[in-house]
């Protein structure tokens, strides 16, 4: 029985643990790039700006007219029209 209970504990906690572990990433199209004295920036179309309880703490600097300062590596790595996830 002993045995049974903390097997059935470990299996709540673990279900637990996985599924509030979930991170929504934003996502934009990039629509332009580029690169001024060194920093990197994506432009796009910021359709999170007007949405007042929108999560704006995530790795991508958004500014609201839709620029985002981004890597040299995601800079060199995406293209205008694809999609860029953060």
């Amino acid at each position: 029985m002993y045995i049974k209970k903390n097997r059935f504990l470990c299996l709540i906690f673990l279900h637990a643990l996985i599924f509030s572990c979930n991170k929504k990433e934003d996502c934009i199209i990039i629509e332009d790039k580029y690169e001024t004295n060194g920093t990197y920036y994506f432009y796009f179309i910021n359709n999170s700006y007007n949405q007042p309880f929108s999560n704006n703490n995530s790795s991508l600097d958004v500014d609201p007219l839709g620029t985002g300062k981004v890597s040299k590596e995601d800079y060199d790595n995406y293209k205008i029209g694809e999609e860029y996830c953060y």
